[in-house]
């Protein structure tokens, strides 16, 4: 994550490691949502690339050669 390179650096530049308070409670803030953002991100991946499997492996091809259309599964 580029931004919080580049914050964390900038921060450390400022304050030389020597956080105040209100800034150390935002940054764990911050932390904690980058953290919630990167597992949400991942399950998304995870869940698109079964699905991928599963219509690669579920085509169907098409009868009429013509057809620009699939039918999807019903559940």
């Amino acid at each position: 994550m580029n931004f919080w390179a580049t914050i964390e650096h900038s921060l450390n530049y400022k304050y030389q490691g020597e956080f105040p308070e209100d800034i150390n409670v935002r940054l764990k803030r911050a932390a904690e949502a980058a953290f919630l953002l990167d597992e949400e991100m991942s399950e998304i991946r995870e869940e698109v690339q079964e699905a991928q499997v599963y219509f690669t492996k579920n085509k169907e091809v098409p009868k009429d050669k013509n057809a620009n259309h699939h039918t999807l599964p019903k559940n």
